[in-house]
């Protein structure tokens, strides 16, 4: 199977790996669905999430459950296949050495960029499309709708120990899961396709952003995509795009816990969204290109060293 599977064209290597992610995800929830009713839970949550009201219920603590158990199946099992498989290290796991600086400067590149993310996720939920696809708008529409409902009761807390718990729910686990599988997987198959790395990134970004289900917010997630690539194939490691992607939606939870406590304005979850707001988002902006910049130069650097060896 190993020989059948590495001989294969690196597009059907992603197949497979998807479809085994799924697999893997059935199996999991299965499992735990299995646990629910021989413990006597309540399914009925399951067909329609949205309709959760209370954030505290046994519904929602099982649902964050499914989700971890989906984070593990569909993207850390089909990176550990595609590890033992092909035994690719195109991009190291957690390599810092000789990077602490290119992470720094990228922590700080992120954090910088998120007037910019949530810019274009403003302008993204304003575009329209043509009205022969009303029906498809009104769907999408009526699916974030349903996303965000679900979202905000899993972001609803009453104390650290729910704040602790939705950082590693919602901010650590997809920036392992998520990048192993991503950058880690998908990324360096395509690069054997792709005649260079920016296609390869992109199209990795772009299947990122469609993952997610998400279309109203598809541009600004599609951006961060491509971002965590060019970090993790200049850096040659996955800890770069892990910090990036722990950073993004770890102050997303923690604007959300200042501001539900009115520590903080709710402004602050929309920054570089609101009005007036414009020069923030360029300077933003120039912060990250000139952070992206500095690790393309890094990068340089550390393939002449390289070389020199």
């Amino acid at each position: 199977m190993r020989e059948a599977f590495r001989d294969s064209h690196p597009l059907i290597q992603i197949g497979i790996l998807i479809l085994a992610g799924f697999g893997a995800m059935f199996v999991l929830i299965m499992l735990i669905a299995i646990a629910l009713l021989i413990s006597g839970q309540p399914m009925e949550f399951i067909t329609n999430p949205s309709a959760l009201t209370d954030p505290n219920s046994t519904g929602i603590l099982i649902l964050k459950i499914l989700q971890i158990a989906q984070s593990i199946g569909l993207f850390v099992a089909p990176y550990l296949i595609y590890r033992w498989l092909l035994h690719d290290g195109s991009y190291q796991l957690l390599q810092v050495r000789g990077r602490w600086s290119m992470l720094a400067v990228f922590s700080i590149s992120m954090i910088s960029a998120l007037p910019l993310i949530n810019f274009l996720a403003e302008w993204n939920s304003s575009l329209h499309l043509p009205g022969a696809l009303s029906g498809v708008e009104t769907w999408m529409r009526s699916t974030e709708a349903q996303a965000e409902t679900l979202i905000r009761s899993f972001l609803a807390m009453d104390s650290i120990g729910d704040l602790l718990f939705n950082l590693v729910l919602i901010a650590l686990l997809p920036a392992i899961c998520e990048e192993v599988f991503f950058r880690g997987t998908v990324q360096p198959l395509l690069l054997r396709v792709t005649r260079g790395p920016h296609a390869a990134i992109w199209i990795t970004a772009f299947i990122f952003s469609f993952f997610h289900m998400q279309f109203l917010g598809f541009f600004p997630r599609l951006l961060l995509g491509a971002v965590l690539g060019y970090a993790a194939h200049w850096s040659g490691t996955l800890m770069l795009p892990m910090m990036g992607h722990l950073l993004n939606n770890g102050i997303a939870v923690l604007a959300t816990w200042y501001v539900g406590r009115e520590v903080m304005s709710s402004e602050m979850e929309t920054l570089g969204a609101n009005e007036g707001e414009g020069s923030l988002v360029l300077l933003g902006t120039a912060v990250l290109i000139a952070g992206m910049t500095s690790i393309y130069f890094s990068h340089l650097r550390l393939q002449k060293k390289t070389t020199a060896a």
